[in-house]
């Protein structure tokens, strides 16, 4: 113990001395000192205390306000899922009710295809709505023309048929500027949509980059303050390493924070490739409206052609049906021409039911026309709640930010007093090795450390707080941009299923247009028929006036006109038979001359694969002789050989002289063999070379010869083609000209009974002065 008290004493003589209080000095100083160290000392733990109470009330605030805006997102959660529903009913009940009305539309579509039928019209029942209106048309035509040709067969000598024909020619012109018209106006009304709604994507596209480049610039303002977020606690935690060990731990949350980082890279690049992709699948979308406007002028195209052939066919019609009405206007002496009362019955039929179908297509396109608004003003809503969604979370990043930048600034205050008191606590220390403090300083200096490691703690623990809150705070933000995510989605759908409605819409406006145009028709041609009906009656009346002052030789000359016509028709055909027949002849020739050519060509082939074959075997025979030549030679060898093995070897001495005589004989031999051997290998070389080539030759001129051949054959077929045709020119000349001599035929033997009818009446006119002679007696 007394060691212990001798060792305080001394650390607080040391810590006097630091404090510059020398140990000489009296008592009553060093208390007064000591006193105010501990006055000191009670003065920071107070205000420490304080601290921590106002940062424990801005902490429970800020939780406070943190629930009361999670429990509003989930509040407008709640309301967009309630809002998303009502619009899955609504579209579901919009493609209940467009089935429902496409089923209608199929139903009345096979009524007008039974009643085509069952009228005889069951070569138009397939065809398109624009199909039959025309062809009601042409017939409109076709009445009005026989109408015509009756009033210009009976009113020859006057000059009605002429006006009649400018007024018809009028209608028709006054009909075809109406339809070019409606064409028009037709075109301009889709490309006034089609624009409308390019304008539209356009603006939507617009909208999305601009949100996409607002997410991304959030997401880098994001990064840029979790990197100044890192930075901090990376110096933060140089700074404490020494006295905190437990700060280890905000290097792992600084990693997780970074994992979450790439995550939301991952996701925004994911969101960016949507984005992507739906630009694509808009750019397709209107690629395809693009080739339905090309489609559409194609269809326009192809109606103006149509109406332009109605005109040729209603000028040809109108020829053919006076000359038609020149050859039968004998035939209707003293008949009365009667309309026929089932034609207005089937026209008055057709009229009701074209005009019911127009009525229920025009409140079908009102009923659509009502939903379609309501589904704007829905979309509108929809539109105006996800940009105040946005507002608020993007309020609420903001509150967010400063939330995150206030809790920065107390953590640096709280860092900086933690800093401060460890500095106190350093001096504390040093001056606890003074000798002469007494005990109620050290008991002090004990409380102010464990206070210190207390607030620490604290201090450790409101930083996790603040980093759990942290988190949450990013996991409620990634759980509303999901809900956004989602709704954009929903919306996307909405507008996709807003433009299949506009398209059917569109559809069905153009068939109620049609509709109309053919209730129209129907009813100018009703309105027509009575006055054609008028005109006729009228015209009766005229035919039965003129019939009797129509005289024999006007119908004799045109009989006999019309037989000249026929004659010379007849002349015609029979001219244009004879050019066929020669055309027939020299097309044979022309065939029998090519089948030739190919007949040469093919034994030009066999000739040639026969000089081929012959190389061949030559080429064998020299392949043999040289196998031959090669075994010759191995046999000189070997003879040579054995003559070397033979030579004795006793007679070396006495052979002495001659033996190089020998030996340059032996050489002589051998090099006249290998010139030999060189010139059959040459000569072989040669003739190897030149069949090779003569190959090569005989195979170009077979592939030339082959494809003569293919194109001889290609030519045949064409004439054979064309020889067909020819033939199938001359059938129909044929029967052209077997029914003209038919209607010459008929036209004799109705020129017979007219001049019977003739004979008859001359017979009739004849008799009626002798009947009317006695008559005239017997009054007498």
């Amino acid at each position: 113990m007394e060691k212990r008290e001798e060792k305080e004493l001394d650390e607080l003589t040391l810590r006097l001395q630091r404090d510059g209080v020398s140990p000489e000095a009296p008592a009553e100083e060093r208390e007064l000192h000591l006193w105010r160290l501990l006055q000191r000392s009670e003065g920071s733990l107070t205000a420490v205390t304080e601290d921590l109470q106002t940062l424990r009330t801005q902490q429970a605030s800020e939780m406070r306000e943190v629930e009361n805006y999670v429990e509003h997102i989930r509040n407008m959660l709640e309301e967009r899922e309630s809002l998303t529903a009502e619009y899955e009913r609504d579209s579901e009940q919009l493609r209940a009710e467009l089935a429902l009305m496409k089923h209608q539309q199929d139903s009345q579509c096979k009524e007008v295809v039974e009643m085509l039928e069952q009228e005889g019209l069951a070569e138009i029942s397939q065809s398109s709505a624009s199909e039959q209106v025309a062809y009601l048309l042409v017939e409109r035509v076709t009445l009005l023309e026989r109408l015509e040709a009756a009033e210009r067969k009976l009113d020859t000598q006057t000059l009605t048929g002429n006006l009649r024909e400018v007024h018809l020619q009028e209608e028709l012109d006054h009909m075809r500027h109406t339809l070019e018209d409606e064409l028009r106006q037709q075109k301009e009304n889709m490309k006034k949509g089609h624009s409308e709604e390019l304008n539209r994507e356009r603006i939507e596209r617009q909208r999305l980059e601009r949100d996409l480049e607002e997410a991304s610039s959030r997401l880098a303002m994001a990064h840029k303050e979790i990197r100044h977020l890192t930075d901090e606690l990376d110096l933060a935690r140089k700074v404490q390493n020494s006295c905190v060990p437990d700060l280890q731990k905000t290097g792992e949350e600084v990693e997780q924070l970074k994992q979450e980082v790439d995550k939301l890279k991952q996701c925004d690049m994911v969101e960016l490739q949507k984005a992507k992709e739906r630009n694509e699948r808009l750019d397709s979308e209107i690629c395809v409206l693009r080739d339905r406007v090309r489609s559409l002028d194609t269809e326009r195209r192809t109606l103006l052609k149509l109406v332009e052939q109605s005109k040729l066919s209603v000028d040809q019609g109108i020829s053919v049906t006076l000359e038609h009405n020149k050859i039968h206007s004998t035939q209707g002496v003293g008949n009365n021409v009667n309309p026929d009362p089932s034609l207005d019955v089937e026209d008055e039929i057709l009229h009701k039911r074209c005009r019911r179908e127009s009525e229920d297509k025009d409140s079908r396109l009102r009923e659509l026309e009502r939903r379609l608004q309501k589904q704007q003003r829905e979309h509108e809503e929809l539109v105006e709640r996800n940009e105040e969604l946005e507002a608020l979370l993007g309020e609420a990043q903001n509150a967010a930010k400063e939330e995150r930048e206030q809790h920065e600034c107390e953590i640096e205050g709280l860092q900086r007093k933690i800093k401060r008191h460890e500095e106190e606590l350093s001096k504390r220390n040093c001056k606890k090795l003074e000798k002469n403090e007494e005990d109620q300083v050290r008991g002090t200096d004990s409380e102010l450390s464990e206070s210190i490691q207390e607030r620490l703690k604290f201090l450790e623990g409101r930083l996790a707080e603040e980093k759990g809150w942290r988190k949450q705070l990013e996991v409620d933000l990634s759980v509303a941009k999901a809900a956004l995510k989602t709704e954009k989605e929903l919306m996307q759908r909405d507008h996709e299923e807003l433009k299949k409605l506009r398209v059917e819409v569109q559809r069905l406006e153009v068939e109620c247009r049609q509709g109309k145009t053919l209730n129209k028709n129907l009813t100018q041609i009703k309105g027509e028929k009575g006055i054609l009906e008028e005109k006729v009656a009228q015209l009766e009346r005229a035919q039965t006036r003129l019939q009797d002052n129509l005289t024999l030789q006007t119908e004799n000359s045109r009989a006999e006109e019309d037989l000249r016509d026929s004659r010379g028709q007849v002349a015609e055909l029979k001219s244009m038979v004879d050019k066929l027949r020669a055309e027939l002849t020299r097309l044979e020739k022309e065939h029998n001359t090519l089948r030739d050519e190919l007949m040469e060509k093919r034994r030009h082939v066999m000739q040639l694969q026969k000089e081929l074959s012959e190389k061949a075997h030559e080429r064998l025979q020299t392949d043999g002789e040289r196998e031959r030549l090669s075994l010759e030679l191995l046999h000189v060898k070997q003879q040579l050989q054995y003559a070397k093995e033979q030579m004795p070897r006793a007679s070396q001495e006495h052979t002495a002289n001659h033996k190089p005589t020998a030996e340059d004989d032996g050489h002589c031999q051998l090099a006249c063999v290998k010139s030999e051997m060189s010139k059959l290998h040459s000569t072989l070389e040669e003739e190897r070379q030149l069949a090779g080539q003569h190959q090569l030759a005989l195979q170009a001129q077979i592939s030339e010869a082959q494809a003569r051949a293919k194109a001889q054959d290609s030519l045949l077929q064409q004439k054979g083609e064309e020889n067909k045709q020819l033939r199938q020119d001359l059938q129909r000349t044929q029967h052209l000209f077997t029914s003209a001599e038919r209607e010459l035929r008929y036209e004799r033997e109705k020129n017979l009974d007219l001049k019977r009818h003739n004979a008859l009446l001359e017979q009739e006119k004849i008799k009626k002065p002798y009947v009317s002679a006695p008559d005239s007696c017997v009054q007498n």
